[in-house]
C-alpha cells in the first residue's frame, strides 16, 4: 500500500509545482506585456492655437511641478517619510487646480509656461484631466504633452495602491513650435520594479529666433528618491551631452523645470528647519556644466518643501532645485520664484526673463 500512497503524493507535488511555476510564468508575462516602453525619440501632438507670430528675440519663462494637484501645504507623501498616497478626495484636487490655474493667468503674459507632475488619467487625482482644466483657461497658446509615467495598475503601497497613473509634462507656448519632442532619459530601476516606475524623458520645443537661429526651449523633470544618485547622474550625463550638441547647432538653448538637485550656491541654512535634511538631497556635481551655459534660479526663495510633513514654516526642510539653464549667447534678466507658501503645491513657481545678448557679448 506505500506505493500507490507514495506515488499519488509524488503526482501531487509535480501539479502543484507545475501550478505554481505557470503563476510565476503568467505573471511574468503579464509583467512584460503590461509594461510601457516609450521610443527613444517620438514627436508629440501640438493642440491649441499659438497668437504670436513674430520671432522673438526674448522669452518670459515659467517653470512649476504643480505636484499633481495633490500635494497642497496640508499634504505629506509616503516615499518622503509621511502618509498620504494620493489626493484626500475629488474636491481637493479641484480645490488645488483652482489655485493653480488662477496663477498661471495671473502670468499669461509668459511666452512658455513648463508645468511637471501633470495628471491626466490617474487613480491618486481621482481622473481628473488636469492639462485639459489647464490649458482651458489659457487661449493663444500651444501646447503639448510628454508622458513620462503610465502605468495601469502601481501596486505598492500594498495596503493602499497607488493605481492607475498617466501623468507627465505640460508645455505652452504662445510661439508655434515646429517641431515638439520626447526624448527618454537613460536609467530604469530593475525590472520588475520599473514595470510601474516612471520613465523620465525631456521635452523639447523648437521654434525661430529673431536671427534665423531656432530657439530651443526644453522642459524636464529628473528624477529622485534614487537616494545614491543612481539615475540621476546618467541623466545629467545625457543632458550635458544633448546641450552640448545643441549650442554646437548654433541654437538657443534654454532648459527648465524640476532638476531634483541643489543648485551650487544655495544656502539651504537661510531658510531654516527642524527637520532632518532628507536623504534624497543631492547637490549638482561641481563642473558639469556644459560649456558657455550658466545657471538662472533664485537663491533667496525656496521652491521645493519636503513633505514628509504637512507645511510648517522653519520645520520642514526646504531649497531650491527648480530653475533654469541657458545657453551661450542667452542672457538671464530677471529670474524670481514665487513664494505662495506651498499652498497648491509642494514646489514654487519660477519666472524667468531671457533674451539674446548682443553679437559683441556671445560666448
Amino acid at each position: 500500500m506505500r506505493a500507490p500512497i507514495r506515488t499519488r503524493t509524488l503526482r501531487a507535488l509535480f501539479w502543484i509545482s507545475l501550478s505554481l511555476l505557470a503563476l510565476l510564468l503568467g505573471g511574468v508575462l503579464l509583467l512584460l506585456a503590461i509594461e510601457w516602453r516609450p521610443a527613444q525619440v517620438e514627436n508629440t501632438p501640438l493642440f491649441g492655437q499659438a497668437r504670436k507670430r513674430e520671432r522673438p528675440s526674448s522669452l518670459r519663462l515659467l517653470t512649476w511641478n504643480i505636484g499633481y494637484a495633490g500635494l497642497d501645504a496640508d499634504a505629506d507623501f509616503f516615499m518622503d517619510g509621511g502618509r498620504m498616497v494620493r489626493a484626500p478626495s475629488p474636491e481637493r484636487v479641484r480645490q488645488n487646480l483652482a489655485g493653480i490655474r488662477e496663477v498661471l493667468r495671473q502670468h499669461e503674459d509668459a511666452d512658455l509656461l513648463l508645468l511637471q507632475e501633470v495628471d491626466r488619467d490617474s487613480s491618486r487625482t481621482f481622473g481628473i484631466d488636469e492639462a485639459q482644466e489647464i490649458v482651458a483657461d489659457l487661449p493663444g497658446y500651444a501646447w503639448s504633452f510628454a508622458p513620462n509615467y503610465r502605468s495601469r495598475w502601481v501596486p505598492w503601497p500594498l495596503l493602499d495602491p497607488i493605481g492607475r497613473v498617466e501623468s507627465g509634462l505640460v508645455s505652452l507656448s504662445r510661439h508655434r513650435p515646429h517641431t515638439a519632442r520626447r526624448l527618454q532619459l537613460p536609467g530604469a530601476f530593475p525590472w520588475p520594479v520599473r514595470v510601474f516606475h516612471l520613465k523620465r524623458c525631456l521635452h523639447e520645443l523648437r521654434f525661430p529666433g529673431s536671427d534665423g537661429r531656432d530657439w530651443v526651449v526644453i522642459n524636464l523633470h529628473l528624477s529622485t528618491f534614487d537616494r545614491d544618485g543612481r539615475l540621476r547622474r546618467p541623466e545629467m550625463a545625457f543632458l550635458r551631452e544633448h546641450l552640448t550638441h545643441l549650442a554646437q547647432e548654433g541654437a538657443h538653448v534654454i532648459a527648465g523645470g524640476d532638476f531634483n538637485q541643489v543648485f551650487p550656491g544655495v544656502e539651504e541654512a537661510s531658510f531654516g528647519h527642524s527637520d532632518p535634511v532628507p536623504d534624497w538631497r543631492m547637490d549638482v556635481e561641481p563642473g558639469w556644466l556644459p560649456p558657455g551655459f550658466r545657471w538662472a534660479f533664485d537663491g533667496a526663495r525656496p521652491s521645493l518643501r519636503a513633505v514628509n510633513r504637512p507645511w510648517q514654516p522653519g520645520v520642514n526642510f526646504t531649497t531650491v532645485i527648480d530653475g533654469f539653464l541657458l545657453g551661450p549667447g542667452v542672457e538671464a534678466g530677471e529670474v524670481r520664484t514665487l513664494d505662495l507658501g506651498f499652498r497648491h503645491s509642494d514646489h514654487h513657481p519660477v519666472l524667468l526673463e531671457a533674451h539674446l545678448a548682443s553679437p559683441d557679448r556671445e560666448e
